[in-house]
């Protein structure tokens, strides 16, 4: 009978010590750690099937190995994982959300992870101020500036912030003047080509069309034409977009021989990801894009991060892992300061707030006052790195703000409507226009000046 009960505790305890919940369990799975006090529940968003499965998938992946560099716990205290499948849909995201703050008792929550997930947190976060929301992927600008909630703190990035210096060094370095964007019609593309018009016709550019295309559209035919009957007219093609729609644009770009056509193509943030650099031709080589995070930096904590999610997943690390990895390792600081206390939320996101990162894979950031992290941003080429394509950094930008080279206007900045399917206008007469009401006639007078941003 003794050894009948001995049995029965030793499995109460295993059960005890599952930390980690899958999508469709609120009960938490098992990690190494082994739990003696009481556990510390997060709650983590994002598509984990259909289209974008990746940017939720590779951000939970970055979230479990920083975990296990401190064996899956806060001091003697179990971290459980609370994983929810927003299947790429603001609805499902919201009732998601609920369920994790009211079924599991969370305090914390990681996510969400796509743009137009991102446009919609502010409003969930406002009326849920006891829950603290760190974006995992998800980079609409507003979410930490004219929208901002106070419970939301993001230690990624903007759409804007990543590619207003691109913009700039498209029309300075490559000297292009007329630029076709071609991208996903939602939200974060849309705030790409904003940041990239800004820069582009601030700085010397003349003209920037966008073309949209439906999110899964797989058959660019068509758009390679009308592309054809373009080249006379404009430098270059940026294609922006993200996963299985960058490899079918690549492949139909090369069969079309468009690289006859045009010089360079240009890529958004999520254009040359790790995942796609092995699905692509040799002739990806040479591609121009800009992030907060190159794979090919050559620095030890970004060494030791590839190395070590290597061993853990069998794949490549990539920016969207890093996010989910550098998110995590700010909460455990969070944490620390904390004393392990997540109740009060508000003591959790001051502590949070006066982190300053030294050592990611990404080199160092710190938050600005409305809760963005500020951080370098690097224009990145893709070339060959021991045989494999990698992205290498070329020039990088010192601790940008997600204002950019608003930062000493900000307010006026944040006066003009949010980025929009076709705001701001890629017309360079109509984005004078727009600027001069905006940020001022002498703003406009400094350009001129200057020759751009100084």
């Amino acid at each position: 009978m003794k050894k009948k009960l001995g049995s029965v505790l030793l499995v109460a305890s295993l059960i005890l010590s599952l930390t980690v919940v899958g999508c469709s369990s609120p009960k938490p799975a098992a990690t190494p750690a082994t739990p003696t006090g009481e556990p510390i529940g997060i709650g983590v968003v994002g598509p984990m099937t259909g289209w974008a499965t990746v940017y939720g998938e590779n951000v939970v992946q970055g979230v479990q190995l920083a975990l296990d560099e401190v064996g899956g716990k806060y001091k003697d205290r179990p971290i459980k994982l609370y994983i929810e499948d927003t299947k790429a849909e603001v609805e499902v995201m919201v009732t998601k959300l609920d369920s994790l703050k009211q079924r599991d008792k969370v305090n914390i929550i990681i996510g969400p992870s796509l743009g137009h997930e991102g446009d919609a947190a502010p409003g969930w976060a406002k009326k849920n101020l006891d829950v603290l929301m760190m974006p995992g992927y998800a980079a609409p600008q507003d979410m930490t500036m004219r929208d901002r909630s106070p419970n939301i703190i993001r230690a990624g990035w903007t759409a804007d912030q990543v590619i207003f210096n691109f913009g700039e060094f498209v029309a300075k370095d490559l000297k292009y003047k007329k630029v076709i964007v071609v991208g996903q019609d939602y939200a974060y593309p849309w705030g790409q080509a904003a940041g990239f018009k800004r820069g582009f016709l601030e700085n010397g550019g003349q003209e920037v069309k966008t073309i949209w295309h439906p999110v899964e559209m797989l058959d660019f035919s068509s758009m390679m034409g009308q592309l054809q009957t373009m080249a006379k007219d404009y430098d270059a093609v940026m294609y922006n977009g993200g996963g299985a729609q960058v490899i079918a644009f690549w492949k139909q770009w090369e069969q079309y021989g468009m690289g006859k056509l045009y010089p360079q193509l240009l890529g958004g943030a999520n254009i040359p990801d790790v995942p796609i650099l092995t699905e692509v031709s040799e002739s990806f080589e040479g591609l121009y894009s800009s992030m907060h995070y190159a794979d090919g930096m050559d620095l030890p904590a970004n060494k030791k991060f590839k190395e070590d999610f290597q061993k853990k997943f069998n794949k490549q690390a990539d920016a969207i892992a890093l996010q989910g990895y550098d998110t995590m390792k700010v909460i455990l600081k969070g944490l620390e300061a904390t004393e392990g206390k997540t109740e009060d939320v508000a003591a959790l996101e001051k502590a949070i707030l006066a982190v300053k990162v030294t050592d990611s894979p990404r080199g160092h950031f710190y938050f600005d006052e409305y809760g963005q992290a500020v951080q370098d941003i690097y224009i990145k080429q893709v070339k060959k790195v021991d045989g494999k394509l990698a992205n290498v950094v070329v020039k990088t930008y010192k601790d940008v703000t997600q204002f950019g080279p608003y930062e000493s206007i900000k307010d006026k900045y944040m006066s003009m409507p949010a980025d929009g399917r076709d705001y701001p206008s890629g017309n360079l007469s109509e984005y004078t226009a727009d600027i001069t009401k905006y940020l001022g006639q002498s703003y406009v007078d400094d350009l001129k000046k200057n020759g751009g941003w100084k």
